[in-house]
């Protein structure tokens, strides 16, 4: 019996022999592309203390979609306290030197990185503060101006984010202990008697943003 071979099936067979190998010479280096998620945002209520940036301390508690910051800075005396609605990233400040009056502003990046919004990639998995916690490259966040990784909770909780400043990754905030539960609605209420008044930048009772606590080396 002879053989006929037809015209184009031997080019069909190389092309298809060459596409296979394209597709598998990729899938072994790994450049089939991560999809992006967006990052988890928490399904509990909580309380926490954290340090910014290695120099200010931060008690933060969160019922729903309302926080609370006490701050504190070695450089200025007395805690400042933050009542902060997570929707609007709308902070209204008080201040000990103030007690009666509330500065209502945005809330600077240096802040938010507690709280983040936004896109990112799954990674490995850390430990902080005794919590599990996966890691995440983030990708689009309104709040960051640089890349950054956080470790975030299954549960939403950010319990670190780290951020690169010219090259170089900085501890931004980080979670010293963490307790889950219900919070005490009174918490997230202003002081009675506090006026508030709108003011850009927090009328200076928040750092610059870009420059603040947080994103220092």
């Amino acid at each position: 019996m002879k053989l006929v071979k037809r015209h184009g099936d031997a080019p069909s067979l190389r092309t298809w022999a060459a596409a296979s190998l394209l597709a598998l010479a990729g899938m072994l280096a790994g450049r089939t592309p991560v999809a992006a998620e967006p990052l988890p945002t928490p399904s509990v209520d909580f309380a926490l203390k954290a340090r910014l940036g290695g120099r200010v301390q931060v008690d933060m508690a969160r019922q729903g979609n309302r926080m609370r910051m006490e701050i504190s800075n070695p450089a200025v005396p007395g805690t400042l306290l933050g009542f902060l609605n997570v929707d609007t990233r709308k902070v209204v400040l008080v201040s000990p030197s103030l007690p009666k009056m509330g500065i209502e502003t945005d809330l600077p990046a240096d802040f938010q990185i507690a709280s983040l919004a936004g896109e990112g990639t799954r990674g490995g998995t850390s430990e902080v503060a005794g919590e599990r916690c996966t890691l995440w490259q983030v990708e689009k966040a309104a709040q960051l101006t640089g890349p950054a990784t956080a470790c975030i909770t299954e549960d939403g909780i950010v319990l670190r984010t780290e951020v690169e400043i010219q090259g170089k990754a900085h501890l931004a905030f980080e979670v010293l202990s963490l307790t889950r539960g219900p919070q005490d609605p009174d918490l997230f209420r202003l002081p009675p008697g506090t006026r508030t008044m709108k003011m850009p930048n927090g009328g200076g009772l928040l750092p610059t943003p870009g420059v603040g606590p947080a994103l220092a080396p």
